[in-house]
């Protein structure tokens, strides 16, 4: 009995230590995640916070200047769960210091507002008879300038809608014509005149959305919102200013021409020194299908107007898009509406702080603020979505019809086109071939009288 107590007090002892131990470990453990948790929580935090900035900025590394637009990027997965995030609110308090409306009214109109509205309160402060008035005059017409507001900010949208609209005719116009090129100009995988026409109208494509892009904004719609490092004067004089040149250049060789090919050199030089170059590029496309389709039809010329219809028809979209966007970009809303609106807004916001005086006393200068804060910021995001060229992602755009036209390229460049002589069917019917091959179907005269003795 003894040896029984013994040894199972002994168990029990053993079992207590270790039981010890173990929870020693765990709150060990326990304290140590504790500790490391508000390092990581602030570390997190703070990773959040620099996408809240940049998701404001509209991906933008570089504003130096504060009149500067901003151009939100296309956006993906990741940026729609951030703008649909339920954080969303605070994150736009956040960053309101990096809004682009408010560091656009900033300075003069806020700053002008704050400065009479604080020499108000001080005035009446110390003065025996303050200066305030009833608040009729303010709110009686304040809902005409709620309609005066709406209307532009309605119609700018509208605007902004048409451009992105013409835009997504122009990517897919030009996807295509890259398709149609690869897969009809070239008629087997031997024809090196076909595919050097084919190439040149890719080339043309990728070329045409970019000289576009320089053609309807001011700096070429550069991805991270700096200007050239010229005068704005200069700029506004048109597309043939030296920096402007070397910066279309630069993005022509890099998505468009080879300068090592000497064809593509000069076809470079002459995109650039051209007067209209988005038509400039449409003619030569049609150029290359021109001579392309031509070569294609052999003896059998009346077919090349046939077939020339199947790009021209694209040709022309391109062409009615870039008219349209002319039209949206030279023709802005009546500028009777933005005068008017501009001085009656100036008018209201700086009357506002003889209404507030009596209201809420010395907090005059931030109510003041915050009212024409909501009012200027509404009227401002207006007129920079009033010119949609300036605001829209273009490069993004012009990018993307370069990537789908290379992918395409490089297809055919494997062989993963199969092209019409390279087809292994029976051919039942005449066929567009080159020399050679007319004399084996039935002319023009033949298939005439067979179609009239099938309707007989």
């Amino acid at each position: 009995r003894l040896e029984r107590r013994t040894s199972s007090g002994f168990d029990l002892n053993l079992e207590r230590s270790m039981l010890r131990k173990r929870s020693a470990t765990l709150l060990s453990r326990r304290w140590s995640s504790t500790s490391a948790a508000p390092a990581g929580w602030l570390t997190s935090w703070s990773t959040e916070v620099q996408n809240w900035i940049s998701m404001e900025k509209g991906g933008q590394e570089k504003r130096p200047m504060r009149d500067m637009p901003t151009r939100d990027q296309n956006f993906d997965h990741g940026k729609w769960g951030m703008h649909k995030d339920p954080k969303r609110h605070i994150r736009h308090f956040v960053t309101w210091g990096y809004s682009a409306a408010t560091q656009r009214i900033l300075f003069p109109d806020l700053a002008l507002i704050f400065s009479s509205s604080a020499l108000l309160t001080a005035f009446n402060h110390v003065a025996e008879i303050p200066m305030y008035m009833p608040p009729e005059p303010i709110v009686l017409p304040s809902v005409a300038l709620g309609l005066l507001i709406t209307f532009r900010t309605n119609t700018a949208n509208m605007r902004y809608n048409e451009a992105r609209c013409l835009w997504g005719e122009i990517v897919n116009t030009s996807r295509d014509i890259t398709r149609i090129a690869l897969q009809w100009m070239p008629q087997s995988k031997d024809d090196a005149f076909g595919k050097a026409q084919a190439a040149k109208v890719c080339r043309m494509t990728k070329a045409f959305s970019i000289v576009l892009k320089y053609h309807l904004t001011i700096d070429g719609g550069s991805p991270d919102g700096t200007r050239l490092e010229v005068e704005r004067d200069d700029l506004i004089k048109g597309e043939g200013g030296p920096i402007l040149k070397k910066e279309l250049r630069d993005e022509l060789i890099k998505y468009c021409f080879d300068p090592n090919d000497p064809e593509q050199l000069i076809e470079l030089d002459r995109c650039v020194e051209s007067s209209h170059r988005p038509l400039w590029t449409i003619q030569q496309m049609c150029t290359a299908s021109h001579a392309g389709i031509w070569a294609r039809c052999g003896d059998r010329p009346d077919r090349a107007i046939r077939d020339a219809h199947l790009l021209e028809r694209h040709f022309q979209r391109l062409c009615g898009a870039m008219g349209a966007c002319e039209r949206v970009h030279k023709t802005p809303i009546p500028t009777a509406f933005t005068r008017h609106s501009s001085r009656f807004l100036t008018v209201w916001c700086n009357a506002m702080p003889l209404v507030l005086w009596p209201i809420v006393g010395n907090c005059t200068p931030l109510a003041a603020v915050f009212v024409s804060w909501a009012m200027l910021g509404t009227e401002d995001i207006g007129v920079q979505v009033e010119e949609p060229f300036d605001v829209l992602p273009l490069f993004q755009y012009t990018q993307g019809i370069a990537a789908t036209c290379d992918g395409m390229a490089k297809d055919a460049k494997a062989e993963q086109i199969t092209l019409s002589l390279d087809l292994d069917v029976e051919r039942t019917g005449p066929q567009i071939l080159a020399n050679g091959y007319a004399d084996k179907f039935p002319t023009h005269v033949e298939m005439l009288s067979h179609a009239k003795v099938a309707r007989a």
